[in-house]
C-alpha cells in the first residue's frame, strides 16, 4: 500500500501565494469600486422607486408652488364694495380712517378730484363718472339747501369704482354758505392767527384745493360759466401754496403736478361752436402758460387722443326731459370724459410707487405739511 506524504508548505511558497492574492484583490478591487461608482449615477430603478421618487418630487413642488402663492394671496385682500360715498376729510381738514376699508396694497389706482364754486355741479358730475347713469353715489342740492343757501358737500366726500379709481369730491371753494362755520372755526385757532372770515375762507379753499393738487392724478375744475378770473387766481394761488419738493415734509416727496381739465358745465348751444371753443382755449393757454399743471393732456372733446391738445370739456345745460338730443349728447360725452381720464398717464407723486394704501397714509403726511406750512401763514397774513 503506497503511502503519499504531504509536502510541506514553506514560507516562500505562502509569501508567494500571499501576494499572489493580494494582487488579484488590488486588481479585482480597483475596477469594482470604479464600476460601482458609474453604476451608481446610472442604475436601474425599479417601478415601484421611480413613482415613489416621482411623489417625493411632485410634493416639493407643490409645497413651492404653495409658498410662492400665499403672497399673492395677502396682496389682494377682499375689501367691502362701496355703494355711497364715505366721508375722506371733514371741514376741520381732519383725515378719516374709514376709508381705509375699501382700499387695497395694491399699486393700480387713479385717484381724481373735483373742484368749483357752489351750485356748478360737481357732485353730479362725479356721479356720472363713477357710473353710466345719475344713481346718487354722491349727494347733490335739493330745494332744501336752495332755498337755506347751504353747500350740499361738506369736507372731502370718497368713492373707489370696481376698476380702482378713487374719486374725491369737495365741498365750493369760496363758497358764501361757510362763512358761519368759519366764525367758529376761527375761534379754534391761536390767537396769533389771522381772524378775517373772509380772509380765512380764502385760505381754507386755497388748501384743500392744494390738497387736491398733491394727492390727485386728476383735477376737474367746474364752471357754470364762460371763465371766472376770480376762480383763474384762486387756481394759481393754489398752485403757490402746494408743497413742493424744498419742504422738509418726507424725504419720498417729489415734484408732482396732476392733470387738471376746465370743464364748463351747464354749457349753451353756442358755446360749441368753433369759434367760442377756440377763444376758450387761447384764453386758458395764455393764463396758465407759466403753470407747471398738466393742462395738455389730450382730455378734450375730440375722438382721438392728441397728447398737445387743451384738456377742455363742455358739457350741456338740460332744463328738461324733452331735451333728449342735449341729454344723448350730454351722456356721450360724459362717457367719453371718462374713457379719456382712464387712460391718462398716471406720474408717480413719490420716487417709490404707492399702493393704495400707502397712498392713504402719504395723503395724511401732505395735509399735515399744509397745515403746518410758513407760506400759508404769510400768504393769510399778507392777504388784504
Amino acid at each position: 500500500m503506497n503511502v503519499q506524504k504531504m509536502m510541506p508548505i514553506t514560507s516562500k511558497d505562502s509569501d508567494v501565494k500571499d501576494t499572489d492574492s493580494r494582487g488579484t484583490i488590488k486588481v479585482i478591487d480597483r475596477p469594482t469600486f470604479i464600476l460601482k461608482t458609474r453604476e451608481g449615477e446610472n442604475r436601474a430603478v425599479s417601478p415601484n422607486q421611480r413613482n415613489g421618487g416621482n411623489k417625493k418630487e411632485s410634493d416639493v413642488s407643490s409645497n413651492v408652488s404653495s409658498k410662492i402663492q400665499d403672497p399673492v394671496r395677502t396682496v389682494l385682500p377682499t375689501c367691502l364694495e362701496m355703494t355711497s360715498c364715505v366721508k375722506f376729510m371733514d371741514e376741520n381738514m381732519q383725515l378719516c380712517e374709514y376709508p381705509l376699508e375699501f382700499l387695497y396694497d395694491q399699486q393700480d389706482f387713479l385717484v381724481v378730484g373735483c373742484l368749483g364754486a357752489q351750485g356748478v355741479g360737481k357732485s353730479t358730475i362725479m356721479s356720472l363718472l363713477t357710473c353710466n347713469i345719475a344713481t346718487g353715489i354722491f349727494p347733490i342740492q335739493d330745494t332744501s339747501h336752495h332755498e337755506s343757501g347751504a353747500n350740499c358737500t361738506i369736507g372731502i366726500d370718497f368713492f373707489v369704482t370696481k376698476n380702482r379709481v378713487i374719486y374725491l369730491d369737495t365741498q365750493p371753494i369760496l363758497s358764501g354758505s361757510t362763512i358761519d362755520y368759519s366764525t367758529s372755526y376761527d375761534q379754534k385757532k391761536p390767537t396769533t392767527d389771522f381772524i378775517n372770515i373772509e380772509t380765512n375762507l380764502e385760505l381754507q379753499s386755497s388748501q384743500f384745493a392744494a390738497f387736491l393738487f398733491s394727492v390727485c392724478h386728476v383735477i376737474i375744475f367746474v364752471q357754470d360759466w364762460f371763465v371766472d378770473p376770480n376762480l383763474v387766481r384762486f387756481l394759481q394761488t393754489a398752485e403757490m401754496l402746494k408743497p413742493s419738493s424744498t419742504s422738509n415734509m418726507d424725504q419720498d416727496y417729489v415734484e408732482y403736478y396732476p392733470h387738471i381739465v376746465f370743464l364748463h358745465n351747464k354749457a349753451e348751444l353756442q358755446d360749441f361752436t368753433p369759434h367760442n371753443m377756440e377763444k376758450v382755449k387761447e384764453f386758458y393757454t395764455k393764463l396758465f402758460s407759466n403753470s407747471r399743471l398738466q393742462i395738455h393732456s389730450g382730455l378734450d372733446m375730440s375722438n382721438h387722443s392728441m397728447e398737445a391738445g387743451l384738456n377742455l370739456f363742455f358739457i350741456p345745460r338740460i332744463t328738461n326731459e324733452e331735451e333728449f338730443t342735449m341729454r344723448q349728447n350730454g351722456k356721450k360725452l360724459i362717457e367719453k370724459l371718462k374713457t379719456k381720464i382712464h387712460g391718462v398717464n398716471r406720474n408717480s407723486m413719490t420716487p417709490s410707487t404707492l399702493t393704495e394704501k400707502n397712498w392713504y397714509h402719504y395723503v395724511s403726511k401732505v395735509m399735515e405739511a399744509i397745515k403746518k406750512s410758513h407760506l400759508s401763514s404769510e400768504y393769510g397774513r399778507l392777504m388784504p
